[in-house]
């Protein structure tokens, strides 16, 4: 089945996710290779480590400006409207994050409290970094996320959390483990005379005597999240930036396409809450119906008009996303 339909006016079109799959697939492998600068020597290995790293078949040094594997089979350029879209979403780069205030990607961690307050806090730092300047931007680009997507697919099921219980830490082997806080002194420098110059701190150790099998006094456990839900909140926070992404780059390109028609995407903004209440037995299915409805509406509604804040500094960029990356 083709990406794009054709419509009542004839052009072919789809929703801004569509639009962009056809982009990365169809048209922008007709633009060469990029040439930066003379390649780097590769060994004969090299690439068959590569595969081994990526399970793919993509070649870092055989892209061109949009990320894209050339088609050297290719005998024409990528129309004008493939190349709006792209320089849409590589331009997204040059934005920082920014976290909305109402953001709770994990409703169902409440009740665990400071656990699930902590798992939040991971997942963010384990998908930002700081960007130098006191703003903070994806590990993983927002154009790699959005190019991701657009040529595989998406899991929803990676967003799932359920089953999850409150635990405590363990060794690989199930045996119980324990801390204590204990104050040692550390050597920061020398003194004039030569002499070590220490500063008390205090650390965490293991709070096991392992003679008497028992736990040292004092000594206490850690709680866990289990299974941990780190890497699922990861996958729902991506998911809006996703969706952000994709607001900004139909909001970019709509006025501006003349062959294609594209529309506001059609990717539910909770997939969990949606696939969540697949599962339900209701009795009043009817009343059950139209309050689902009214409820993911408000939820779209909410959603909607938070996304444009994922990103900082979009109408800057408008200029350079229109003219394609320098």
């Amino acid at each position: 089945m083709p990406l794009l339909q054709r419509g009542a006016t004839g052009k072919r079109g789809g929703p801004v996710e569509a639009v962009i799959a056809w982009a990365w697939r169809e048209e922008l492998p007709k633009v060469p290779r990029r040439m930066d600068g003379p390649m780097q020597m590769a060994g004969g290995w090299d690439k068959t480590g590569r595969f081994a790293e990526m399970l793919s078949l993509v070649d870092s040094f055989g892209v061109n400006q949009y990320g894209a594997v050339p088609d050297f089979s290719a005998d024409s350029w990528p129309c004008r409207d493939a190349q709006l879209v792209g320089n849409a979403v590589m331009a997204l780069d040059d934005c920082s994050l920014e976290l909305p205030e109402d953001w709770r990607p994990a409703p169902e961690l409440d009740r665990f409290g400071g656990l699930g307050v902590k798992a939040v806090s991971e997942a963010w730092r384990r998908m930002t970094r700081d960007d130098g300047q006191g703003g903070q931007v994806l590990r993983l680009k927002p154009s790699e996320l959005v190019i991701r997507r657009a040529v595989m697919g998406v899991d929803l099921g990676d967003m799932e959390i359920e089953g999850v219980e409150q635990r405590y830490e363990t060794f690989a082997n199930g045996q119980e483990r324990w801390f204590v806080r204990n104050t040692v002194h550390t050597i920061v420098g020398a003194n004039p005379d030569g002499s070590d110059r220490t500063q008390q701190q205090e650390v965490e150790m293991s709070g096991w005597n392992s003679s008497t099998r028992r736990p040292l006094p004092g000594a206490y456990r850690k709680p866990v999240l289990d299974p941990d839900p780190v890497d699922a909140i990861v996958a729902r926070a991506e998911h809006e930036i996703w969706l952000s992404a994709l607001a900004a780059v139909y909001d970019t390109v709509v006025d501006d396409l003349e062959e294609i028609e594209v529309r506001p995407t059609t990717i539910p903004v909770q997939p969990w809450l949606v696939q969540a209440r697949a599962g339900r037995v209701l009795p009043d299915l009817i009343a059950a119906d139209a309050y689902a409805k009214a409820e993911r509406e408000a939820n779209d509604a909410r959603f909607a008009a938070r996304f444009p804040r994922w990103f900082k500094a979009l109408q800057k960029q408008a200029a350079k996303i229109l003219d394609g990356p320098a």
